[in-house]
């Protein structure tokens, strides 16, 4: 008879596979090895939590690599990288915008707006490492990375309408390079913290999508 602590480990254990693209027969079957491995700590009188070695995170994606292999965790560890990344850049864009705003002369109203945009911006890695490992947390976090995409998307069209207005040479002006490197440095996080967001759903609805 497994002792309660064991237990509510296990029903922590079992929540959290269960978030993982695995079948029925797969998630009962890793639920019975971890059991059984908690009866027999406790038969040796060890303490369980000590016998895994590691977090129970931390075991369970172990335990998860050898049976499902990555797509899972690879799904939670690039949403993480890039929400990292959107903290980082976002707090570099708040700081500058503060600086700009506070100590130099720089339009007002461009800075806010800049200042605006980083917070959102922190806000979505922020949002996203918090909730890497929250399935119920993925339309909200698909929704989030749309929004910045969109929101970024209007700000180049605009950039491009001005170019064309004011009668310039778009292609060949110099800033053009600068923008491309800009679409690709807004962008392409975006989409894999989205492709992260997306391969992190909950088993039952990855299998459903798969079987189609």
């Amino acid at each position: 008879m497994l002792t309660k602590k064991n237990k509510r480990m296990i029903r922590k254990m079992r929540k959290y596979i269960k978030t993982f693209p695995l079948t029925e027969r797969e998630i009962n079957q890793m639920v019975e090895d971890i059991t059984g491995m908690a009866e027999e700590a406790q038969e040796r009188n060890e303490d369980f939590e000590t016998v895994l070695g590691k977090s129970v995170h931390e075991f369970c994606d172990d335990l998860i690599y050898s049976v499902g292999g990555s797509r899972a965790p690879g799904g939670r560890k690039l949403l993480r990288a890039t929400s990292i990344y959107f903290q980082i850049f976002g707090l570099c864009g708040i700081v500058g915008s503060l600086i700009n705003i506070c100590f130099l002369n720089g339009e007002r109203m461009h800075e806010l707006w800049m200042l605006a945009y980083s917070i959102g911006m922190w806000y979505l890695g922020h949002y996203g490492e918090a909730n890497c490992n929250n399935t119920e947390k993925i339309k909200q976090l698909t929704v989030g990375s749309s929004i910045y995409m969109i929101i970024n998307l209007l700000i180049y069209c605009n950039e491009i309408i001005i170019a064309i207005d004011t009668g310039k040479a778009f292609l060949k002006a110099s800033d053009f390079p600068l923008m491309i490197v800009g679409i690709i440095v807004d962008f392409v996080p975006a989409i894999l913290y989205l492709v992260g967001a997306r391969r992190n759903r909950p088993a039952g609805e990855q299998i459903e999508v798969e079987n189609r």
